[in-house]
């Protein structure tokens, strides 16, 4: 009871909590890698109960991502130490197979600072890419546990879905968060492929960084619709779709050599990465011999570009029994869905 209740305060800690630096965190630069993203380690000044490496999403500010670096300080603060390693090539909003040995390294070097596995917590596609990496041989007996937020089982898959959202979405005024943020990042992915002044992409590049933030949505369709309203979406996708993407993006095929307890969450209604992606990844997670069941949770609570209140109690609570593996050994049995 006591631990639920810890989970409980780290909750409305990242939530409710003060943001910016903390007197009781200590914050390390280890290194910096390419674009000068730095790989950076977050420590209670007080007691360390464990380590946690957090696996970025499609941001642009990769490991210094806002909501990223307050969710590390709430972990630090309630004793626990974390890492916050960068994925170039999800900062550039493309899919780099580079990204996957980087995170399997990220896992190595976590538990050797560490001397033990360690847990894992991993957003969006990073939840993917977590995935995969564990498969690798050299991240196999690096995890203690993975909770993935909004994986998807196959890449070419997700493309496709969202490519049949823009067939869908063909006015950009009438854009929601979610469309928008995809036209977005499918402009910054092309930038070479696509002639806009510096001025241009300086106005989305802003946006882009600062889209997280609390603001009107016509505010954030500004530099887009100024700039680049005219583009046909669909083709756009589509030339991105015809880049040449390694398999090892993609989880599937890969879950049988990852050899720790997963616990996977995911919006029924994301617009990125359909929620039976979940499914196809709890099936193939539950072949593998020795292992319990994936633990797994369906919730509008988070979501690919926000994170809704957590208004529902019942669903707060599976959240709260989906976190416990990451943060202690043992754990309360069965799988939730």
């Amino acid at each position: 009871m006591l631990r639920t209740f810890s989970l409980i305060r780290l909750v409305a800690n990242y939530l409710k909590g003060k943001r910016g630096p903390r007197a009781d965190v200590a914050e390390t630069v280890l290194e910096r890698h390419e674009g000068g993203y730095p790989l950076v380690q977050y420590e209670s000044r007080r007691n360390s109960r464990g380590t946690i490496v957090l696996i970025h999403g499609v941001t642009p500010t990769a490991s210094e991502d806002p909501n990223l670096v307050h969710l590390a300080r709430s972990i630090a603060r309630a004793g626990f130490r974390c890492l916050t390693p960068p994925l170039p090539g999800l900062a550039g909003f493309a899919h780099d197979a580079r990204d996957i040995e980087r995170v399997a390294r990220s896992f190595v070097r976590a538990r050797n600072i560490a001397s033990e596995r360690v847990s894992v917590l991993a957003f969006s596609y990073g939840a993917s890419y977590a995935l995969s990496a564990a498969a690798e041989p050299m991240a196999q007996d690096c995890c203690r546990s993975i909770l993935g937020f909004g994986a998807y089982y196959l890449l070419s898959e997700a493309l496709e879905h969202q490519r049949k959202l823009l067939v869908e979405h063909h006015d950009p005024l009438l854009d929601d968060s979610d469309i928008l943020y995809l036209r977005y990042t499918l402009l910054a992915c092309q930038r070479e492929e696509i002639g806009l002044s510096e001025g241009a992409w300086r106005d989305i590049d802003e946006t882009l960084t600062n889209f997280m933030v609390a603001s009107p949505l016509e505010e954030k369709k500004r530099a887009l619709l100024e700039h680049a309203g005219q583009f046909d979406y669909v083709k756009l996708m589509e030339r991105y779709q015809s880049r040449s993407l390694s398999s090892i993006l993609s989880p599937a095929g890969r879950l049988h050599r990852v050899t720790c307890p997963i616990s996977l969450l995911h919006d029924p209604n994301d617009r990125f990465v359909p929620s039976d992606h979940l499914n196809r990844l709890r099936e193939e997670l539950d072949q593998r011999p020795g292992l319990k069941p994936a633990r797994t949770l369906k919730t509008p609570m988070l979501s690919h570009v926000q994170v809704n209140p957590l208004v529902n109690l019942r669903d707060t609570l599976r959240f709260i029994r989906l976190l416990k593996p990451s943060f202690w050994e043992h754990n309360d049995a069965g799988a939730s869905s």
